[in-house]
């Protein structure tokens, strides 16, 4: 059974607040510009982002309120070993940025299971700001490029 599924509920993140609207939406915007705009690294970005936007709430449980979500680090190491993999295979700029992003994020994780008295909303907190971050390097990345079809190579 996945952790995030209490008997006949939801998982424990999908869409039932606001933020979770916003991060959706931030996605969508983030992945129709690299899709439209993006070559192999900027599409690759996007899927592994959605991938892992989807993926966290499967793992993440809803009744824990403290300590590492073990599931949601292992999907946040998830994207960040295919935003190293884009970094070191391509010649973009904004998979470093991304990469790097990430890598705070998973160190987040660390943070939390160094010191479990680690406040849960800051965990939450940061654990957004990080994710917006590997987000606007990859738009940011992604509006630098001319569209393929106007591309000449």
């Amino acid at each position: 059974m996945l952790s995030g599924l209490a008997p006949g509920k939801l998982p424990a993140m999908f869409l039932h607040f606001l933020y979770q609207w916003a991060s959706l939406i931030a996605l969508v915007g983030t992945a129709t510009t690299a899709l439209w705009r993006g070559d192999w690294p900027e599409r690759s970005g996007a899927l592994a982002m959605i991938i892992a936007w989807f993926a966290t709430p499967l793992v993440q449980n809803g009744l824990q309120r403290f300590g590492v979500q073990e599931g949601v680090m292992i999907v946040d190491a998830g994207l960040f070993a295919a935003l190293l993999y884009v970094a070191l295979k391509s010649n973009r700029w904004w998979p470093l940025w991304a990469c790097g992003f990430q890598a705070m994020n998973v160190v987040l994780h660390m943070a939390v299971i160094a010191d479990a008295k680690i406040w849960a909303w800051s965990y939450f907190i940061a654990s957004s700001v990080f994710s917006y971050l590997v987000m606007i390097a990859l738009l940011l990345g992604s509006l630098g490029r001319p569209p393929r079809e106007r591309r000449t190579t």
